[in-house]
């Protein structure tokens, strides 16, 4: 970042009044669970990524190569396809003295019903690298929203969305979202048909996480105000609590963030396209050494994991 247990979602039944769209309440009861029989290999990616082997990650570097590689493999070992004639999307960071490249990852899984028009769920892979013998891990960022995402990838495979998922895993975030907006730069075509932004940086917190957090842009012009409660509702039965904006307080850091702009939705807020993105914010790991795997609350990771894969089902039944 530049920053009560359910086994089924509730079934939420509105009135609707003087509006021409229904809310699907759709029993959650029939749709596989995020957690269910994929939690080892979600750890086992998260795990993974944060390694010193990969070196902190840092845009161009060996590390960096290494996360691209895995990502590609796993995907292509799920069978979900690239968008486009490669997984890998190069674009250039230019400095002052040269040019570093990045390469973004990004799939597609077709949707069911709407395959020309698109739901991106996105997250960056790239970290701050190292510093001589210290590494900057980033567990949490952003490993935890980068395993989440190939998560995501193994069970929308088998169980597409209505509407078209491109999984977009951005490089260059750390450089000023450098990769998201490649990504928006290399497919302007498309732009009109992408419904939603959903990104995903930090949900796994450090030992004293309790909320997951987030924030959204413009949901009131592809949800009406029936949907928009009903939405409210569903956070409400979640598996942890979900709390709309980020912390505030006497000179908290996160009171500092322009949280429209502080990860890679901000490159989709520019074009005005919707997104909600979900975090805990800032924490006392954040871009230190201290992010690790075994420092990051795992048991809030994999519940923040289901609850926002309940948040995805919901607004692709709705939109």
């Amino acid at each position: 970042m530049n920053f009560k247990k359910i086994s089924c979602f509730v079934l939420i039944q509105v009135v609707m009044a003087c509006s021409n769209r229904n809310i699907v309440t759709e029993d959650f009861s029939k749709v596989p669970q995020a957690g269910v029989a994929v939690k080892p290999s979600l750890l086992q990616h998260l795990k993974y990524l944060s390694s010193d082997r990969l070196q902190g990650r840092k845009v161009g570097s060996y590390g960096n190569k290494l996360a691209q590689s895995y990502l590609v493999e796993q995907l292509a070992e799920k069978g979900v396809l690239p968008f486009g004639e490669s997984y890998l999307a190069p674009f250039s960071i230019d400095g002052i003295l040269k040019s570093t490249q990045g390469n973004n990852v990004v799939a597609l899984i077709p949707g069911s019903e709407y395959s020309d028009k698109f739901i991106v769920l996105s997250a960056h892979f790239d970290h701050l690298g190292g510093r001589g013998k210290r590494v900057f891990n980033g567990a949490d960022d952003n490993a935890s929203g980068t395993a989440a995402l190939l998560h995501y990838a193994q069970i929308l495979k088998t169980m597409p969305l209505r509407y078209s998922v491109i999984l977009l895993f951005t490089d260059g975030e750390e450089a000023n979202l450098k990769g998201a907006k490649a990504f928006v730069e290399q497919n302007q075509n498309i732009l009109g048909n992408i419904i939603l932004n959903i990104n995903i940086d930090m949900i796994a917190g450090n030992k004293h996480t309790k909320k997951l957090r987030y924030i959204s842009y413009d949901l009131d012009t592809i949800l009406n105000a029936n949907q928009l409660s009903a939405y409210t509702v569903n956070q409400q039965h979640a598996l942890i609590r979900i709390k709309k904006g980020f912390r505030q307080g006497f000179n908290h850091p996160d009171n500092k963030i322009k949280w429209q702009m502080a990860s890679d939705h901000g490159a989709f807020y520019q074009q005005g396209i919707p997104f909600i993105y979900f975090g805990v914010g800032t924490h006392n790991n954040y871009h230190k050494t201290s992010d690790t795997y075994d420092n990051i609350n795992h048991p809030f990771f994999i519940k923040a994991v289901d609850s926002i894969y309940q948040q995805i089902i919901f607004l692709d039944r709705n939109l």
